[in-house]
């Protein structure tokens, strides 16, 4: 039985998750995922070239276990974290937008499950699609729930915003710089629609795949930024039990 209404966190039967605990894990799990995956990748010898998006460590191997079983579980608390804050603010916050980040934030972690499975190799149709859905999806979620708080904490506010900006300036470059590529390599992609030719693509790819990292830490560092308004709202259920 699990009551995702509980005071403090997500009641499990007799376990609570606390708030701040869902928060870290929702955000630690997919960066450790993705630091032993690259490692294990990079260690491996199955680096095409460098630098690399960030999907090409989801490579057949013990990086694929990695990064697919990973994901999977990230996937599962960011979208419990998802529904957690609508049922945690929406007493303060602005509801329409609170309730449209939600959906936005189930709907992108939803996908980033499938992506997990949906890698590049195999699926190079699903994973474009998911994958996009996950950044921009995922991007949209955090700048609606932010703006529909109307007193963010100072320090959340300050790392959401900073959070933000890195990631709309990195997911910019992202776009801009593979889609040149795509237009200049349009026969070549032409040729086998279930083929993308990194290695032609690769002059844009060392521009694309630092900002698809820096995108990627931009958005864990969104989700790690509303631990303080979590905590200011958990310090004010405490208060008021005291009371």
């Amino acid at each position: 039985m699990m009551d995702l209404k509980g005071e403090g966190g997500i009641v499990f039967s007799t376990k609570t998750l606390r708030d701040v605990h869902l928060i870290k894990l929702a955000w630690i799990i997919p960066l450790f995922t993705i630091i032993a995956a690259v490692l294990i990748h990079v260690l491996a010898g199955n680096v095409r070239d460098v630098p690399f998006f960030i999907s090409e460590a989801d490579h057949p191997g013990l990086e694929r276990v990695v990064f697919t079983s990973g994901l999977f579980v990230s996937a599962c608390f960011q979208c419990l974290l998802s529904i957690r804050l609508f049922f945690l603010l929406k007493e303060k916050a602005r509801p329409r937008i609170l309730l449209f980040a939600t959906i936005l934030g189930v709907l992108s972690s939803t996908h980033l499950a499938v992506l997990a499975f949906a890698d590049m190799y195999d699926h190079i149709s699903l994973h474009i699609y998911t994958s996009m859905v996950v950044f921009h999806g995922g991007f949209c979620w955090a700048f609606l729930t932010h703006f529909a708080l109307p007193n963010p904490h100072p320090k959340g506010k300050k790392l959401r915003l900073l959070s933000l900006a890195g990631a709309l300036i990195s997911l910019l470059v992202m776009t801009i710089s593979i889609g040149r590529g795509v237009r200049q390599r349009r026969e070549e992609l032409d040729s086998d629609s279930n083929i993308i030719p990194l290695d032609a693509l690769q002059p844009w790819i060392d521009v694309a795949a630092p900002a698809e990292f820096i995108l990627f830490f931009s958005l864990l560092g969104c989700l790690a930024s509303f631990s303080w308004d979590v905590h200011d709202d958990s310090s004010q259920l405490e208060d008021t039990s005291i009371e």
